[in-house]
């Protein structure tokens, strides 16, 4: 039977207004400001609701607005919507942290808070103060590294530099100028610099191709030569990968993107099997798990990575009991994030 189901009705806004109202304080909305929420015809209108009630319960100004479906917002028609807002709150299929328009508003000094997850993930990882503290501490470590490794038991050995490249801290909440968040992740994140993954990638048992919501049965081995995918070895999960990238359509599929670890004691390894009814969902659990290694293939040019790889693609391969060095220092070991 059934264990979960969609979130679709608007019935629920009313539900989610207390827990929207408990992020939107994390971001630091304050009276007089104005939250402009951008959702679009498909999604849930409980969010757009919930996020509206919730900013003008705490006295700032808001307006929503729903843009099409089935193809993303013109330049004129974002920036109608977000050219004055303090805070910029999207819950849309679109991906507007690839947006220019998006970049504008940060350069000017507002915020901007990407929600799309299910609600009981939403609630189960809301803006936490000990995991935003953790991700400050893991960025400001990864920022000034220059080169990166991954080793795991069942044979990864990946080494990557990422020189001149932010390392980021993710933790749910959009709290200072400028910056851009997703609701439930607690993670520390980098783009590499393209051209410079060498080695080889083992996915093992139990590890997780997230965006397809795939929990590996039969090790994967992924080659990388000069930042690219060159072998795809394996049986079925091996194929799904390949066939995956190959959909995209364009040459940055088989190009590494970034790497990151999850820091979140709260995330659920079997999200995307046992709480999400749609597959490919339950992404940020994934990533956040608590010493889970990702390493990105596809696009890695987005507001926040600044990397130059462009692709439809973005798949993540997750490796639980990895070891991640900096410029040779052991940050995690055996999926056991230091300090942790």
């Amino acid at each position: 039977m059934p264990n979960a189901r969609s979130f679709s009705s608007e019935a629920f806004a009313a539900d989610l207004t207390g827990l929207f109202r408990h992020q939107l304080a994390a971001c630091g909305l304050a009276p007089g400001e104005l939250c402009a929420i951008v959702t679009d015809t498909a999604w849930s209108p409980a969010y757009a609701a919930a996020c509206h009630a919730a900013a003008r319960a705490m006295g700032a100004d808001a307006v929503v607005g729903t843009v099409a479906w089935d193809s993303p917002p013109s330049a004129r028609v974002l920036s109608s919507l977000i050219d004055r807002a303090d805070l910029i709150v999207y819950a849309t299929a679109h991906g507007l942290h690839y947006r220019a328009e998006i970049r504008t508003a940060l350069d000017r000094g507002a915020r901007a808070l990407c929600v799309m997850e299910p609600p009981h993930v939403l609630d189960r990882l809301r803006a936490d103060p000990d995991v935003r503290r953790t991700a400050l501490a893991g960025a400001a470590v990864l920022d000034a590294a220059r080169t990166i490794r991954v080793t795991s038991p069942a044979g990864t050995d990946l080494v990557m530099d990422k020189t001149g490249r932010r390392g980021l801290a993710l933790y749910g909440a959009a709290d200072a100028p400028g910056r851009l968040d997703f609701w439930g992740l607690g993670a520390v994140q980098a783009a590499q610099v393209e051209g410079t993954t060498e080695g080889r990638l083992v996915l093992d048992r139990d590890d997780c191709v997230f965006r397809l919501a795939r929990f590996i049965e039969a090790a994967v081995t992924i080659l990388f030569e000069a930042g690219r995918v060159v072998a795809i070895e394996g049986g079925l999960d091996a194929a799904l990968i390949r066939a995956e990238l190959d959909s995209a359509g364009d040459d940055g599929a088989f190009c590494a993107g970034h790497m990151g670890w999850g820091l979140d004691r709260r995330a659920r390894w079997t999200q995307p099997l046992v709480q999400t009814p749609e597959a490919g969902c339950g992404g940020a659990d994934i990533e956040s798990a608590l010493g889970v290694v990702q390493i990105e293939l596809g696009s890695n040019d987005d507001i926040s990575f600044g990397g130059r790889n462009r692709s439809r693609a973005h798949l993540g391969l997750c490796l639980r009991g990895a070891d991640l060095m900096l410029d040779g220092h052991r940050i995690i070991g055996s999926g056991t994030l230091s300090g942790g």
